[in-house]
């Protein structure tokens, strides 16, 4: 109920409850089909009694202003306030709630107003089971503020029977329908606050998310360091992680003490290698890597990441690099026209990554954050076809910065921390990185040359 309404406490009291509504009740206008008037939305509907017709003495019907009869108040609602306007304790008015239901009825809000003997809803001299009754009900009415619409509902629950029943006072009746308007009001008021709060969550995740994103653009973000290198008939542009993390590359930790491996399972191409770590540190292993151990060269199979803090125990999957060698992609020429592989470039000092180019066209894009990953990975420039020609002119090393500045700039990606993908997320590009402590540890991004120029508006999941 509006906070508005002045409760009803004495006779005394009734002359400044004229003209405020006491409250509303949730019911229909019936019998439409027997009236041409169509009652208009935003609109008060008049309500007067028809006392004199023929098939209900106590006959409220319902006008649609200056447009004629639009229907009746069911008779379970008019047998009790019809005495009440009679007497002229309220007066009616109606509001449409909603569009016809399937039994041709037409949902309203029923507004309760207080007329000149509103003083009389305090009750009657009686010493009687009903007066008791209309008391109790005055008195929960007046004090309703004090309960939730859920417990005033559990109340109506467990007292219909009674009203239902027949024999209340029809004030009292009034007040047990008005408490129907009080709970309908409350589950309003509940709604719309979960509705508040759930947009409130929404915009919280959404600015989190916007956060996040944020911190993990500038995380991957990085930086030309060099020209164009040449490789064969592709090209690399040296770069430099802007927030790398503190990792420790996998060789130099092992040489230091830092990391330690031992062989877990061996087979005769895959070993298992366990993997221990100071704490502390922070250890990456470069793909296709290649160590030196006591089992033989090996070749990491993927990058991976080592620290006490995140896994207290990791396995190193390793393959045998000369077994693995096989798999290489390698050129065929004409046998009198063999290409010699190029030798890989050399990178600046400070580069802790490249981007891979057929002619402006990028390839692929590997980042770490340590310059000694970056060398380790270079060997992967061999799995390319180098010995094809660009279809384009090769850029100028702006030029080609300028090229994959999208994909990191407006690229999709979806976050999981540590890790965020680009698989699946923008067409042409496949990809990982890890980011922690809001640096990077190492970013792969595949573009597919069909697909090289093409983007996806940001969309993060």
């Amino acid at each position: 109920m509006s906070a508005e309404i002045t409760p009803i406490l004495s006779p005394e009291t009734s002359p400044t409850l004229l003209s405020q509504k006491l409250g509303w009740i949730p019911t229909w206008i019936v019998g439409r089909r027997y009236y041409a008037a169509v009652p208009p939305a935003d609109t008060a509907l008049f309500c007067e009694r028809q006392p004199d017709n023929p098939h209900d003495a106590d006959a409220i019907a319902v006008y649609v202003p200056g447009g004629g009869q639009a229907g009746h108040l069911p008779r379970h609602d008019a047998a009790y306030l019809a005495p009440l306007v009679d007497r002229g304790i309220v007066r009616l008015e109606a509001r449409l709630a909603g569009p016809d239901d399937p039994d041709n009825r037409t949902p309203i809000r029923l507004e309760v107003w207080a007329a000149e003997q509103v003083a009389d809803l305090a009750g009657r001299s009686a010493d009687t089971t009903e007066a008791v009754w209309h008391h109790q009900l005055l008195g929960l009415w007046q004090n309703r503020a004090r309960y939730t619409h859920t417990a005033l509902d559990a109340f109506r629950d467990e007292m219909r029977p009674l009203f239902h029943a027949g024999g209340l006072w029809p004030e009292t009746q009034l007040f047990y329908r008005l408490l129907k308007g009080t709970v309908a009001d409350g589950v309003a008021a509940a709604e719309q606050a979960r509705q508040e709060e759930l947009k409130r969550k929404a915009e919280e995740a959404e600015r989190r998310l916007a956060e996040q994103l944020a911190e993990c653009r500038t995380a991957i973000a990085c930086k030309p360091c060099g020209p164009l290198l040449p490789f064969g008939h592709l090209s690399v542009l040296p770069l430099r992680a802007v927030r790398p993390t503190g990792v420790m590359p996998l060789a130099s930790a092992i040489r230091e003490g830092t990391a330690a491996i031992t062989c877990r399972t061996e087979t005769d191409s895959l070993c298992k290698l366990q993997m221990r770590v100071e704490q502390g540190h922070c250890v990456l292993a470069v793909q296709h890597e290649v160590l030196d151990t006591t089992l033989g060269r090996v070749r990491v199979l993927h990058d991976s990441v080592f620290a006490p803090e995140l896994v207290e125990k990791e396995l190193l999957y390793v393959v045998k690099a000369e077994r693995g060698s096989s798999k290489r992609r390698k050129p065929v020429f004409m046998a009198d026209a063999v290409m010699p592989e190029p030798a890989l470039p050399e990178l600046p000092q400070e580069a802790t990554g490249f981007a891979l180019f057929r002619g402006a066209k990028p390839l692929e894009i590997v980042l770490f954050a340590h310059p000694d990953c970056a060398v380790a990975a270079l060997p992967l420039l061999c799995m390319r076809s180098w010995h094809l020609k660009p279809a384009t002119p090769e850029p100028s090393a702006a030029e080609a910065f300028a090229a994959i500045q999208p994909i990191f700039l407006d690229t999709a990606f979806n976050i999981n921390p540590p890790h965020i993908s680009f698989t699946d997320s923008a067409p042409g590009i496949n990809g990982v990185a890890m980011v922690l402590n809001n640096g990077l540890v190492y970013l792969r991004v595949e573009i597919k040359e069909d697909d090289a120029r093409e983007k996806k508006p940001i969309c993060v999941n």
